[in-house]
């Protein structure tokens, strides 16, 4: 576990499903977890969305919207596509959640554009529109699609030849509500014609329609649907390579991760005490402390560096210092209430079992590294030091959290008045003049 103080703070106000545990990574997660953070900030560099916030709709209320202001062309052809493919595409790939501000500024802005002046012509463009604006929220008209009808009221026929935009079309009839019949029907029409479009030998899209036909994405399980539009995304010639290898490490990371816990699971469920070594073994590297520290060097301006963060996977001895003070000073204080539940064996138990010492002499014996874990932090910190101090200061307040949850019990698990007291004094109480 390695809570944060913030987060004990949210605990205290009572805000249900707050992470309670810190995500478990082996070794090689680690390394992914590096290469995928360096591959999110080149993105984010290379990412066109410049735009500048809009109106919020996450109002239910009826409010009228204030207009921007826009260049005439920002929302030309070329620039719409570009915008509506990227974000469709790190919705597809599950790497959406790393770029939500960017994605709902772009969305505001193309609501604000698509309700101001609604010209586009394009099937695709106006479906994949739809889709997006309505998957988030947006209250967007299906009238958007009545362009498409012929004078008798019907979709046109030539509109089949499109075979992208029918499948986008296809795609937005999922999010339809009650009443919009227009959608109703285009369902109908998508769906007969696509069938036959997917039949089709040498169609690049048959493998996409035929698995539309078949889980249409709107009602598709997203990690499940992100691992077969890699493939997909994959064998697009204009695929962005940045992106897709960051998809990849990303549903890697994953995976490892819940391959992490089954093995935690096995453990427990097969009543299999490691001993020491091989618990520390797993332990020092699951601990997320790796992770963490460079989460936190986030937001710090220049002064971190790619160096910066190939250090911090190079296994320093602070961190190593830190994760053992959070997993030993953990398991030394919550053991006893996670073996009453139902937990794998903590450290106190793999060493009592492996050395057959009472618990008392495993609490002396894990004090024990916990102090030389401080030691080697305090060494690490002396001039000159192999990174910049406030980079170290980072990993050595990871280390004084868990000091001050962990020294008389389980603070946060169970939140005690003087948790409660450390909190209020610091985010809540002011000092009186």
């Amino acid at each position: 576990h390695s809570p944060t103080f913030l987060s004990i703070a949210y605990k205290y106000h009572g805000l249900e499903g707050f992470l309670h545990h810190t995500q478990k990574v082996h070794r090689e997660q680690i390394l992914s977890y590096h290469s995928k953070l360096r591959l999110l900030l080149e993105l984010r560099k290379k990412m066109s969305i410049q735009v500048s916030r809009a109106p919020s709709q996450n109002a239910k209320s009826e409010v009228v919207r204030r207009i921007a202001n826009f260049h005439p062309n920002i929302w030309g052809d070329r620039h719409l596509s570009q915008q509506l493919g990227l974000i469709d595409a790190l919705q597809r790939l599950g790497v959406a959640y790393h770029f939500e501000r960017e994605i709902q500024e772009a969305l505001e802005h193309i609501y604000t554009a698509f309700n101001d002046k609604n010209d586009v012509d394009d099937l695709y463009k106006v479906s994949l529109s739809f889709q997006l604006l309505r998957q988030e929220g947006f209250k967007i008209s299906c009238d958007v699609f009545n362009k498409f009808k012929d004078e008798d009221g019907q979709f046109k026929e030539s509109l089949t030849s499109n075979v992208e935009g029918m499948l986008a079309f296809y795609e937005a009839t999922h999010l339809r509500v009650h009443g919009e019949d227009i959608l109703d029907a285009a369902l109908e029409f998508t769906t007969t014609h696509l069938k036959s479009i997917a039949s089709l030998i040498g169609n690049p899209l048959a493998a996409q329609i035929t698995r539309a036909l078949k889980q249409p994405l709107h009602k598709g399980i997203p990690r499940l649907e992100a691992r077969r539009y890699i493939s997909v995304y994959e064998q697009d010639a204009s695929h962005n390579k940045v992106l897709l290898k960051l998809s990849i490490l990303d549903f890697n990371l994953m995976k490892r991760l819940v391959r992490a816990y089954f093995d935690e699971a096995k453990w427990f469920h097969q009543n299999y005490i490691p001993t020491m070594e091989e618990y520390m073994h797993v332990a020092l590297k699951t601990s997320g402390y790796p992770m963490l520290t460079a989460i936190s060097f986030l937001g710090m301006g220049d002064i971190v560096t790619k160096e910066a963060f190939d250090w911090i996977f190079s296994n320093p001895k602070i961190i190593t210092a830190s994760s053992v003070i959070g997993r030993l000073m953990d398991d030394m204080k919550s053991h006893k209430f996670e073996q009453e539940r139902g937990h794998a064996a903590s450290a106190v138990e793999c060493y009592m079992k492996q050395h057959g010492v009472s618990e008392q002499v495993v609490h002396d014996e894990l004090n024990r590294q916990v102090a030389n874990a401080w030691k080697d932090i305090n060494e690490e910190c002396i001039r000159p030091t192999v990174v910049p101090m406030p980079l170290l200061m980072r990993v050595l307040n990871l280390a004084r959290v868990i000091d001050v949850i962990y020294k008389e019990g389980d603070g946060y698990t169970h939140v005690g008045k003087e948790m409660k007291d450390n909190v209020a004094s610091v985010l809540i109480d002011p000092i009186p003049i």
